[in-house]
């Protein structure tokens, strides 16, 4: 039996508009184009790609910090905009977020104790003495020591922070936990046992995460699906071991090829120029300037992510590249 989808992104859009300066007018960003995925409870969905892909966008809207543009989020099976604003605010205890820097991330004004109560202060009826229970119990769970909550944010390490920060996003036992770059921040030494922290709350609270990283071994590591974005658009996206081993896009063969270390495939591929401003696009295929298998049509289409070999991929030369 399948778990149950707990989140599901149906053809997401974010666009913003910016400045172009004094007297050039406006234009729009459009950091995310079209974004759909569906996320099973206990889960993890890793989202990965070049800086400025959309990805810290895409953890807004399903964080519920922005409205997307267009498209759809649903939660639990409901539409988030079917939602009023008393229903959004109990909602958001159902999905957490958890930052990428555990040193701006946590209130330096308030001591540790504080800042995992709020939490329950704000969304449960439980009494002083459950509450705090129930803190030093999370404590305790992440590694750290419970009498330690007394302490403020700088008395602990980058490490010790993210663990922190980790057990708050828990307080409420979320259903879905976006993290973004949670160990990029931390030393390597570290990033190791604050993912397997992340992979034991999972298992006891079969918590679905979207673990998004630039960190292929990171990714590697945690996740069961991949999905891979290039300007605001996924290029391809199924099983972790699919990707890994036999990518069919080439730009998820080029981001793989950049990090040896962590690929299981034989294929090398390297993109030539660097990535496009979102502000101006290219026409086509996104990735069609920098691609060595590009063709004339690859700059007049623009491609759809569709079924191949057991994951989806956005590409029109499939046919030709593979037979």
């Amino acid at each position: 039996m399948s778990n149950k989808i707990v989140l599901k992104a149906d053809n997401l859009h974010k666009h913003y508009q910016v400045s172009l300066g004094l007297g050039k007018g406006k234009a729009f960003v459009k950091a995310l184009n079209g974004i759909s995925f569906e996320l099973e409870a206990g889960k993890t969905l890793a989202v990965v790609g070049e800086s400025g892909c959309g990805k810290s966008t895409l953890a807004r809207q399903l964080t519920l910090i922005e409205e997307p543009t267009s498209g759809e989020l649903f939660i639990n099976d409901e539409a988030t905009t079917s939602y009023s604003r008393s229903a959004l605010k109990n909602l958001r205890t159902e999905i957490q977020m958890v930052f990428q820097n555990p040193y701006g991330s946590l209130n330096p004004r308030h001591t540790i104790g504080f800042q995992l109560t709020e939490p329950l202060d704000i969304h449960t009826t439980l009494s002083k003495e459950e509450k705090r229970t129930k803190v030093h119990a999370m404590m305790k769970h992440v590694g750290l020591r419970p009498e330690h909550t007394g302490r403020y944010p700088h008395m602990f390490s980058g490490g010790q922070r993210q663990r922190i920060a980790l057990a708050r996003a828990m307080m409420l036992n979320p259903k879905i936990v976006v993290a973004d770059e949670p160990t990029s921040a931390l030393d390597v030494s570290i990033q190791a046992q604050v993912l397997n922290l992340f992979m034991d709350l999972q298992d006891e609270y079969h918590t679905a995460y979207v673990f998004i990283s630039h960190n292929l071994s990171v990714v590697r590591h945690v996740a069961d699906d991949v999905m891979v974005m290039y300007l605001g658009k996924a290029v391809e996206h199924g099983a972790k071991d699919a990707i890994y081993n036999d990518p069919k896009h080439p730009y998820t063969i080029a981001l793989l090829s950049a990090a040896p270390s962590v690929t299981g495939h034989k294929k090398e591929l390297t993109l030539q120029g660097e990535l496009p401003s979102p502000l101006n696009p290219p026409s086509g295929c996104a990735l069609h300037k920098r691609c060595p298998y590009a063709k004339p049509i690859c700059s007049e289409i623009e491609p759809e992510l569709r079924e191949w070999e057991g994951r989806l991929v956005s590409c029109l030369r499939l046919e030709e590249i593979y037979g």
